[in-house]
């Protein structure tokens, strides 16, 4: 079984942003996929969850609004800005903690 934490990490440790590695770790398992989204397209959200939600609908894995609930509740705001001001930089935690999350919803 792949590991998806560990390969979203990966490619955002190369240089991939948040939403680009979350969404990239699931590629070759997406039979819908199409293109990431924009990080902080949608009012300033995080890459890692506007991906994580791309792929819990493109996949049929439930509803995204619970990933987005269990998500601010662990760091508090789904805004980046605010990640960041509340909980430093920690990108590649979000990116692997998204990631997880949508493995764990397969």
């Amino acid at each position: 079984m792949d590991n998806y934490e560990e390969s979203a990490r990966q490619m955002h440790r190369n240089g991939n942003n948040c939403a680009n590695s979350v969404y990239g770790a699931f590629v070759s398992v997406n039979e819908h996929a199409t293109k990431a989204p924009k990080p902080r397209s949608d009012g300033g959200k995080c890459g890692a969850v506007l991906a994580a939600e791309q792929l819990i609908r493109e996949m049929n894995l439930g509803d995204p609004s619970d990933f987005e609930k269990d998500f601010k509740e662990r760091y508090g705001s789904v805004l980046c800005a605010e990640i960041i001001r509340k909980n430093g930089r920690i990108c590649n935690d979000l990116v692997g903690y998204a990631a997880a999350r949508v493995e764990e919803m397969r």
